[in-house]
């Protein structure tokens, strides 16, 4: 870990929990390992798959207690935008997800529409209808494309909570339209987080709680770092045999590896 110099780490099950019912979050780790991370002269981000304004995660990070700018903050939401916008130009959008998301897509000059969509865009919607999936499953079936902020299986909140990825492969089964995952674990979005951060695969690492996120960072040349306070088990390494380069009980641990 010596030739780390860029940390990247998740959020959810990482350093927070959040309640589904209030949606308020409560550390679970964190505030050691920023505070190592900065005394050694490092570099840290968070990757978040929140398909949110930008704003709103930092706000989330903060009203928990940890030091994060608003710069340090890299989401799902803005690899969609910035993805979008550079693969088809500023698009019509149909987005199953919320005001906050269709806001942050907004900035790379995407209009959110109920009809004739360019690209359906999957984020987290919690009052998803029928209606809903099956406008989106029409639009597809008309020629738009399929973009999914993040294919996790669920979120490790108080309760875990369906997330994005079980809602992007019911409209590909539906469609045949296979979904662009711009969220993690995917090689666009770990891509557009090493060139924000000006860092180079060996000198980076991430650290996470879902097995899926390390073993594709794994496959791009990245440190990776398992804590074992969201969806991954010691059990489940055993079962996936896949051997992180470091695994803790707790985020905070990290900073004896420093």
């Amino acid at each position: 870990m010596n030739k780390v110099v860029t940390y990247f780490l998740d959020v959810q099950g990482t350093l927070v929990r959040r309640d589904p019912a209030t949606l308020k979050s409560r550390l679970i780790g964190g505030r050691e390992a920023l505070r190592r991370i900065r005394e050694v002269g490092k570099r840290v981000f968070i990757l978040s798959n929140a398909p949110r304004l930008t704003e709103e995660v930092h706000k989330d990070l903060a009203s928990v207690g940890l030091d994060i700018s608003l710069e340090e903050v890299i989401t799902s939401a803005q690899v969609t935008g910035e993805y979008v916008l550079r693969k088809f130009g500023p698009s019509k959008l149909y987005v199953i997800g919320s005001d906050s998301f269709k806001a942050e897509l907004a900035k790379y000059g995407h209009e959110a529409v109920d009809d004739g969509a360019d690209v359906v865009v999957v984020g987290i919607d919690r009052q998803l209808t029928f209606e809903k999936l099956n406008k989106a499953f029409n639009m597809l079936l008309s020629g738009a494309k399929l973009v999914a902020a993040g294919m996790s299986r669920f979120i490790p909140e108080e309760k875990p909570t369906i997330s994005i990825g079980p809602i992007a492969m019911a409209l590909y089964y539906a469609s045949g339209v296979r979904p662009i995952n711009t969220g993690k674990p995917s090689r666009i979005m770990y891509t557009y987080a090493l060139i924000k951060a000006r860092s180079y695969p060996e000198e980076s690492a991430v650290v996470s709680d879902d097995l899926e996120d390390l073993v594709m960072a794994k496959r791009m040349g990245m440190y990776t770092v398992l804590v074992l306070t969201g969806t991954t088990k010691k059990e489940d390494l055993e079962r996936r045999g896949f051997k992180p380069d470091l695994v803790l009980e707790n985020v905070d641990e990290l900073a004896k590896y420093i």
